[in-house]
């Protein structure tokens, strides 16, 4: 039993004669006839009272026909639903991604997306680092976004953004103005950092000790935003990537002071599994965020210039 006969049983039905049953579905009506035909040696009994002025139901074609209606209507919603989410006219998108991910570099690139695909319901979920990578391999999420290259060999890795660590005080600070400033001339100076930054945290006490330098920690904080809102009540500075404090740094609510020796670039890596089904609505993020290039982000993030072309955050 194959849908195909189905329809033509139910045109049968809905038309009352082969005839017009046959032009209905676009076949003839011998076509449509050995269909039917076919049909009924498959279940083993007529489906129609056949007479020379009418065609009605056997008790076997009422038995079918609401059964009939169920399958073919079913097949139809199926087929609709596929072709809603090949157009991306529904579906999920799940993402799991780091803070700095999540709440700085998604929402431009997420903006453009849902501007082209505003039926697909977006997921952004964070998660530990060390968390992402299994997630996408266990398809909890569609993609991830993480700070390093995973070990997984069956996760593609596509590089979408590159920032820096800056060092930001209030615009208060003593600091604030000088350009040429050393690790060594922070001693003394609180800290405020963040409580999940462990491996970032342990390079930058690395850097103080190189050059012989105590780091003196004042505020473990949970966020950046917790950071940010620290650091312009001048419990301290900071050292964050330069993508969380950009508007803070338009705004003049905090300044960046220029460090000779703080030079740690800081990559964000989109990934995805290299092998198996991948759904249209990730291959479509995959495809706004590797075209939202730097320059793109950069005009999101950029300070504005007094006349001598010093950021008007440092000037």
């Amino acid at each position: 039993m194959d849908l195909l006969q189905l329809e033509h049983f139910l045109a049968v039905v809905d038309e009352g004669t082969f005839t017009r049953a046959a032009q209905r579905v676009c076949r003839t009506q011998p076509a449509g006839s050995q269909s039917i035909k076919k049909l009924e040696e498959e279940i083993g009994g007529q489906l129609f009272s056949r007479d020379l002025h009418d065609v009605s139901l056997t008790e076997a074609g009422k038995a079918l026909v609401e059964y009939a209606r169920k399958m073919v209507r079913a097949r139809d919603d199926a087929m609709r639903e596929l072709g809603a989410l090949k157009t991306l006219k529904s579906g999920t998108l799940n993402i799991a991604a780091h803070e700095t991910a999540a709440v700085y570099l998604l929402p431009a690139p997420l903006r453009t997306y849902l501007t082209r695909f505003p039926d697909v319901r977006v997921g952004i979920y964070r998660s530990p680092l060390a968390e992402i990578p299994r997630q996408v391999m266990d398809r909890e999420v569609h993609v991830g976004f993480v700070k390093e290259e995973p070990g997984f060999h069956e996760l593609k890795c596509i590089e979408v953004h590159s920032d820096e660590m800056i060092l930001v005080a209030a615009p208060n600070h003593p600091r604030a103005g000088r350009q040429n400033e050393h690790v060594r001339d922070l001693a003394g100076e609180r800290f405020v950092v963040h409580h999940l930054w462990t491996c970032t945290e342990q390079k930058i006490l690395r850097l103080f000790e190189q050059h012989r330098t105590p780091c003196r920690i004042a505020a473990e904080l949970w966020s950046f935003e917790n950071i940010k809102t620290f650091v312009q009540a001048e419990v301290g500075v900071a050292i964050v990537p330069r993508i969380t404090v950009a508007q803070e740094l338009r705004d003049r609510v905090l300044v960046h002071i220029p460090v000779a020796e703080l030079n740690m670039p800081r990559r964000t890596l989109m990934i995805c599994r290299e092998q198996g089904y991948l759904s249209d609505s990730a291959r479509e993020l995959i495809k706004v965020v590797r075209s939202f290039n730097g320059e793109m982000w950069r005009r999101t993030q950029r300070v504005p210039r007094t006349q001598s072309g010093k950021s008007i955050a440092t000037a």
